[in-house]
Parts: C-alpha cells; structure tokens; sequence
C-alpha cells in the first residue's frame, strides 16, 4: 500500500519536473514572448490605451440621457405672505402664513446633447490615438530589452557549458601530471617545491571546473526567472551552431521609434493646449414631464407640466497669461524632444556601427586565438610525452601546460566577444515596429 501510494505521488509531480530544453536563441525569445512578465505587462498597458483612445472618441458622439425623480413632501415648507395682500387695513409689518405645493411630485425627462465643434475634444482624442501607438512602441522597446538580456544569459550559459567541457579535460590532465608527480616525489626524483606546484596545478583546475558548474547553475536560474518558469531549462546548442546569413541592419533602433513617438505626443498635447482658445458649438434638446398631486399614485387628478425646447450652444474661453505661458511651454517641451530625437538618431547609428566593428575584431581574434589553442594543444601533447618518457622535467612541463591554459582563456574569451556581438547584431536585425 504504501508503495502504492509514493507512485501515485511520483506520477502527480511528473508534470512539475518537466524539462524546458531549446535548440536555439530564437526558441528561447518567443518562449519569452509569451511569458516574460514585463512583456505581458506591456501588452497589457497597450490593451487600457486602447481602451483610452475609444473612451476620448467617444466623447465626441452625440448623447443623451433619461432621468425619473419622485419626491414625498411629507412635510410642505410654509411660506410668509404679507397681510396687506389679503387685507389692505392689515398692519404693516404683518405676516400670513400659507402652504404652497402638493406633497407628490414625479418627474421624467430626456436630455441629448451633440458636440458639433469641440477642438477639445477632437485633439484629446487625437493624443489618446498617440498614446495607443506610445504604448504600442514601448511594449517593442520592452521586448527588445528582455531580447538582450536574455541574449546575455542565453550565451553565458552556452559560453560556459563550453568551458566545462575544456576544464573537464584539464582536470584530467592535471590529475595525471599530479599523480605522475607524486609517485616521483615518493622516489626522491623530485623536489617538493615540484611536487607542490603539481597539486597546485591541480587544485587550480578543479577549482576552475568547481566554479564553471556554479555558474552554470546560476545562469539557468537566471534564465529561469526571465522566463517566468518553475521548469527546469536545458540548452542543446553551441556558440558555433548560430550562424548569422549577414550582418546588415536595416530595421529603424526602437529607441528611435520611441522617441518619434515621444515627438508626436508633445505635438498633440501642444495642439490640445491651443484649442483652448477655440470656439465650441453644441447642440441641446431638452424634454421634460412632471406630475404634482396629493394623492399618492393618483395621476388623474394631478397637475401635468411639460417642457421642451431645443437651442445651440456657443462657448469661447477667454485666454489668459496662465494658458499662453502653458502654450509656450509646451512649445519648447516639443523643441527639446524633437533634439532628443536627432541625439537618439546619431546614438543608435553610432551604436551600430560598434556592433560591426566589434562583430570584425571578434572574429579575427576568435580564429587567431583557435589556432594557437590548437597549436598550444599540439605542444602540450609533445611535452606530455617527452615528460612520460623522462626527457623533460617536471618545472619544465608545468611550464608549457600552463602556457596552453593560458591560451584555452584567450580563446575563451574571444568566444564570449564573438557570440555576444553575434546575438548583439541578430537582434537588431528583428522587426520591433509596433503592431497595428
């Protein structure tokens, strides 16, 4: 039974351990798509936008409204009439009391108004428009953010998982020199000084293995939380399976497209600003009906007042030093984003220029330092055996073993530069245009 029982809690987990894996960086940045926390929070800031944008063009459509009333006087206010009215040899001064109205009132009406010419309101409803787009060329200004810093961790981890793979191989390397090492210091044929530079070496490697794993560990966690996901992640992939087909960059920064945007909000606030010296016109209709009585519900006995009418209406501001200096404002507020634009501009173009610059330089320093790792590795070997064989000593083969980690670092190095740049490119090189 209760073996039972722990598979059947083992089969209800199995869903939770379900492993993420990706071949690519692409797979990984439309798995983010659709559940990076700040995209989704994008979109839904574009939604209520949206939703601004037809709530400001509403208001320019006609509407109307229907109003019922009831009141019960329960208590009718007396009002003081002078006397003299009714009697003129009354004395001056003096007062009769009397109750005006009946104690039920019911009412109905109906009000429509149509807002023929309200600038207002047009160019509010032009800057909610603008606003929409704002919204929809931050939710790509976002994406292409989380892009790179997925692209960041994304190549980290292939960077690292490459370098275990070299340290794992050291390790080996340097377990044998130590236990070669060691059995000829136990001879006497070696100096501990040289022995102790043998363990050193060791420990070195597996400390560098040690830390490799760590950060691997880190990294996927990382990923992780970028991907707003519980599930393991896996990455089957190599630095050198991403192949850019070229390298131009045609698609406008979104920097770019989101300080064009930043311009043409200011635009229309500025155009909103000035339309509070235009004219209004509208259109009113008014029809109301109202019943008074004593008796409660009693509508044949009661008094029926009506009214309708129909008019235009006519308004016009009158502008002061407040708003003329608010125009002014908004005038140089315009001015200043409109340089921020040319300055964003200029960055961007110069930004990737240094991509490609760094793309170049990556690339020779990539196939120079593979060469000589591979050149060093073709030593290594040799002194390897001249070591086995007795021919070198130990001082000497340390020495050239190190000499080959030094260069596997330099290569490593150049690789992280080449594919970051590589990733760095691949991204500008997507389409961020806000979706229509």
């Amino acid at each position: 039974m209760k073996n039972l029982l722990l598979v059947t809690l083992l089969l209800l987990h199995l869903p939770m351990l379900a492993q993420l894996q990706f071949n690519s960086l692409p797979e990984v940045l439309k798995y983010a798509d659709s559940n990076d926390i700040a995209i989704q929070s994008g979109r839904i800031g574009q939604q209520i936008a949206n939703l601004e944008k037809k709530e400001a063009k509403a208001g320019m459509l006609p509407y109307a409204n229907v109003s019922l009333g009831y009141n019960d006087n329960i208590k009718l206010q007396p009002q003081l009439i002078p006397s003299q009215i009714f009697d003129p040899q009354a004395p001056e001064g003096s007062f009769e009391e009397l109750t005006f109205g009946t104690r039920y009132n019911y009412s109905w009406g109906t009000q429509a108004q149509w807002d023929i010419l309200n600038f207002q309101k047009l160019f509010a409803a032009q800057t909610a428009t603008v606003a929409e787009r704002n919204s929809s060329v931050a939710l790509e200004v976002t994406r292409y953010n989380i892009y790179n810093l997925i692209a960041g961790t994304y190549y980290s981890i292939l960077l690292t998982q490459e370098s275990i793979q070299i340290y794992q191989e050291n390790v080996k390397i340097s377990d044998s020199i130590f236990r070669n090492a060691e059995e000829k210091y136990q001879k006497g044929i070696i100096s501990e000084a040289e022995f102790s530079r043998a363990e050193i070496n060791k420990r070195q490697n597996r400390m560098n293995l040690d830390l490799a794993l760590n950060n691997l560990e880190q990294f996927y966690v990382e990923l992780q939380s970028q991907l707003n996901t519980n599930q393991p992640v896996s990455i089957a992939d190599t630095p050198e399976q991403f192949v850019l087909e070229n390298t131009q960059i045609e698609n406008t920064h979104p920097e770019i497209l989101l300080q064009e945007a930043e311009v043409e909000k200011y635009k229309a606030l500025l155009k909103q600003q000035k339309a509070l010296r235009l004219p209004s016109l509208s259109l009113v209709y008014q029809n109301t009906r109202s019943w008074a009585t004593d008796d409660f519900m009693n509508f044949s006995n009661g008094f029926d007042l009506q009214q309708q009418f129909f008019g235009a209406q006519i308004s016009i501001s009158l502008i002061g030093l407040p708003n003329r200096v608010k125009t002014r404002k908004s005038k140089v507020e315009l001015e200043l984003q409109e340089l921020e634009l040319e300055n964003t501009i200029l960055e961007s173009q110069k930004a990737d220029e240094l991509l490609h610059l760094q793309l170049n330089q990556a690339s020779a320093q990539l196939e120079e330092t593979r060469k000589i790792m591979d050149l060093q590795g073709q030593v290594d070997n040799h002194a390897e055996n001249q070591y086995e064989a007795g021919i070198m000593s130990l001082d000497q083969r340390l020495d050239i073993y190190e000499d080959l980690l030094a260069a596997q670092d330099r290569y490593l190095q150049s690789l992280a530069s080449h594919t970051l740049a590589k990733y760095k490119i691949y991204i500008r090189q997507l389409d961020f245009q806000p979706k229509s």
